[in-house]
């Protein structure tokens, strides 16, 4: 249709140039301009599965940073929490850990990708940010963790629910340090 919109200009042209008696030529521009409407449930759609794979990847690497060593586990904590709760390397060793390091902890946490669903305006339950929402695309999902360390018996398997948050492209676990009342 564009094509023969095109064609019909210039013959259009053609003939007035041809018709013209004073010799100047005349020229036409034709835009065409095409209206789109995006789909709100679309875009929510891909959002969404955008967001899960955030959330899922975030959980792997938390998985893996224990494989890596007990710092790196800690560490990946500090890196990944959410960023108004403020826990620092020193918070988490002195909340969860007060005897030093657990040699060759591991933990894994796997999330149930049935249950990642928005919880927006979720209040953060206790901690320094007790009472505040927090802030970003904030998911709820059951996530089974499981602990484990040759130097201590083995924990049962446990699933309970979490939140991560998506903030700047990035996915945030809120894992509270000393003033939490409640662990992850």
């Amino acid at each position: 249709m564009i094509g023969r919109s095109i064609t019909v200009a210039i013959a259009l042209l053609l003939v007035l140039a041809a018709c013209d008696t004073t010799g100047e030529t005349t020229t036409t521009t034709t835009t065409s301009t095409t209206a789109t409407t995006l789909d709100p449930e679309a875009l929510a759609a891909a959002q969404y599965e955008a967001d899960v794979e955030l959330i899922n990847q975030l959980w792997w690497d938390q998985s893996r940073a224990w494989v890596d060593g007990f710092d790196t586990g800690i560490q990946f904590w500090v890196d990944n929490n959410y960023p108004d709760m403020g826990c620092t390397f020193d918070d988490y060793m002195a909340s969860r850990y007060p005897d030093g390091p657990v040699d060759g902890l591991q933990i894994e946490r796997i999330p149930n990708p049935l249950t990642i669903e928005l919880d927006d305006g979720w209040i953060i339950p206790g901690g320094r940010l007790e009472g505040e929402e927090a802030r970003g695309r904030v998911y709820v999902m059951a996530v089974r963790t499981v602990r484990s360390a040759p130097s201590v018996p083995i924990e049962p398997a446990e699933t309970v629910n979490l939140h991560v948050t998506i903030l700047d492209g990035r996915a945030h676990f809120f894992f509270g340090c000393p003033t939490s009342r409640s662990a992850g």
